[in-house]
């Protein structure tokens, strides 16, 4: 009888211990099982992630939550633009104690993500089975690897020179500025249209994720930097450093001029007067490539600073595979859609490895929450090298296109030099500028918001495929695009009664003091002719008449007037302030007429200087 209760005892220890074996085989991915499996003596480095961040129960999470502190400008744009709660388990950051715990293994910690609870470090064999065995471990994966491709040598310009920093700093001009070789990359998206009414950029913080950058080059030195930070070395410079390959920071120089370069006659970028935050992201040697890991710290860095938009030009395929590209599955593409919900537009291009077959679009380009850019020519045709879609779910990407083909940039080995590059990598920094244009417009747009716009305004916007997606952006129509709906009313047309387009429209306050609206009331049904006189129009009739100004949400903004008209012309000016005397933001408005029980409105834009 003990023999059989032994027995009976010993299957029990089996069965019960089998499955915790199971579930500590279950936190190595099928990429670290195999590096185990090959018994390599090499450090691999991998992501090591998290079970919890030390709580004890809900309520206690629920506290860390609450006790989250942001600085000012991330707060600011979390509660306008965020489309969940101010802050929630992703901006916890990792427990320091688990971080202890892992170094105790002997491994090496290079990145600490709070987005996804979880660190990546360097570590052999020996220190992963050790890592696995931690009960606050769940999971351990290895960092994936990006890619840029070359696309052969960049073309130079033969230009004459710019002087060096003694240049004056720019004028916000609100005249046609000198483009130069410049023109056509900003023309085919429309942004000089918006340059001419004073947007560019000021006010916005924008960050770019590259391979660092020379910014001693003439078009450069206006820039306001506010921060700067190499996520490779570890430290705030992102210029070459010692032990640098002489290229390393030419990509990343490229792209800042692309979006924010400043030399009239020259070069001048859509965002110019923004302000940046530049990372370095990626070390670039013979394959030019990088890993994941840098990438996620830089978006996780420039969300806590506030930045609007982030720009990157990296695109990761080693490891995956296409049924990947779903959205969901990449850490880049999680990190991305992450952002995105926390009020920050990531654009990203949409790749260099032409059609299909995969590889194709390449992550984080696939998310649905990611603005991937594909590359057109000068002629608007769409590149050869462009990643076609769609998403391995079946979604259209890219999303949108701009010239991609000999754009003008920045040399970063002469500081008066320019050449022209082509790659998805310089179409997507020319979406950006022209996205934070519509944003300094609209600045309450959420990402999704922004995103909309910009594929509506684009030239395949009817007819959205694989090739373009939505096609070359308009950023004029997409700074007009009201991404909420006009007033909560739908309008019905008054049958005796004309709104036209209010002027200047766009409207500066601070250069044209109001903007007017006008409007003609008919009188008997007899009236002929051009004329806007009142008797032409019929005579006397005398309408009740409202004029309403109202923003992109419907909410009214001011009673412009209220009472009787009689037939005729009228003009009714507006100067921004709403209906406690209050200068409103740069945005998009709508102004209604309202007359007998049926109204109309339009469209006008306020910019604020």
């Amino acid at each position: 009888m003990k023999i059989a209760s032994l027995f009976v005892f010993l299957c029990l220890c089996i069965c019960i211990a089998a499955p915790l074996v199971a579930q500590t085989h279950d936190k190595f991915s099928p990429r670290v099982r195999d590096h185990l499996a090959a018994n390599s003596v090499d450090e691999i480095k991998v992501w090591v992630y998290f079970a919890d961040h030390g709580e004890k129960n809900t309520g206690e999470l629920e506290s860390m939550i609450a006790n989250i502190a942001f600085e000012h400008r991330a707060y600011e744009r979390r509660v306008k633009r965020s489309s969940g709660p101010i802050a929630d388990i992703h901006d916890l950051p990792v427990r320091e104690a688990y971080v202890r715990g892992l170094i105790e293994t002997g491994c090496r910690v290079k990145h600490r993500s709070r987005y996804l609870n979880a660190v990546s470090a360097y570590a052999n064999a020996e220190e992963i089975r050790a890592i696995q065995g931690l009960d606050f471990v769940q999971r351990i994966d290895r960092v994936q690897t990006a890619h840029r491709k070359r696309l052969g040598e960049l073309r130079p310009f033969e230009l004459p020179s710019t002087t060096d920093s003694s240049r004056p700093a720019p004028e916000m001009s609100t005249g046609s500025l000198s483009y130069g070789p410049s023109f056509n990359q900003l023309d085919m998206i429309n942004v000089i249209s918006l340059h001419d009414v004073g947007l560019f950029g000021q006010g916005l913080l924008i960050a770019l994720l590259d391979t660092g950058f020379n910014r001693r080059h003439e078009s450069l030195i206006h820039l306001d930097v506010v921060a700067e930070r190499d996520f490779v070395n570890n430290d705030p410079v992102t210029e070459n450093e010692p032990g640098d390959p002489s290229w390393q920071h030419n990509h990343g120089t490229a792209t800042l001029s692309a979006i924010g370069g400043y030399a009239p006659g020259t070069l001048i970028g859509p965002a110019w007067a923004a302000s940046y935050a530049i990372g370095k992201t990626e070390q670039v040697d013979v394959e030019i490539q990088q890993e994941e890991d840098d990438y996620v710290s830089g978006l996780e860095w420039a969300d806590s600073l506030g930045a609007v938009i982030v720009s990157t030009s990296l695109g990761y395929y080693d490891w995956y595979t296409y049924e990947d590209m779903d959205g969901n599955t990449a850490v880049t593409t999680i990190a991305a859609d992450i952002a995105a919900a926390r009020g920050l537009l990531v654009i990203t291009a949409a790749g260099n490895e032409g059609p299909l077959p995969w590889p194709g679009i390449i992550a984080p380009s696939d998310g649905d929450s990611v603005l991937a850019v594909g590359a057109v020519d000068l002629g608007g045709i769409i590149a050869s090298f462009s990643s076609r879609g769609p998403s391995f779910d079946g979604r259209i990407k890219p999303d949108v296109c701009a010239q991609g083909v000999s754009v003008q940039c920045a040399s970063a080995s002469d500081s008066t030099g320019y050449y022209g590059s082509s790659g998805t990598s310089l179409a997507t920094p020319l979406v950006a500028g022209a996205a934070a244009l519509c944003l300094q417009m609209n600045p309450d747009w959420s990402p999704i918001d922004l995103r909309d716009a910009l594929r509506a305004s684009g030239d395949h916007a009817s007819i959205p495929d694989n090739e373009y997606g939505w096609g070359v952006i308009d950023a004029h129509q997409a700074a007009l695009y009201g991404a909420t709906g006009a007033p909560s009313t739908p309008p019905v047309a008054p049958t005796r009664a004309v709104l036209l387009q209010n002027s200047p429209n766009p409207f500066v306050p601070s250069i044209s003091g109001h903007t007017a609206i006008r409007f003609r009331l008919m009188g008997s049904p007899g009236a002929q002719g051009p004329s806007t006189t009142a008797a032409a129009l019929g005579g006397p009739a005398i309408q009740q008449v409202a004029l309403t100004i109202y923003d992109v949400k419907g909410r009214l903004v001011k009673r412009l007037f209220e009472g009787p008209k009689p037939a005729g012309e009228h003009l009714v000016e507006w100067d921004g302030l709403d209906e406690r005397g209050i200068a409103v933001s740069s945005s998009v408005y709508y102004y209604r007429l309202s007359v007998g029980g049926s109204s109309v409105s339009k469209k006008l834009v306020l910019i604020r200087r």
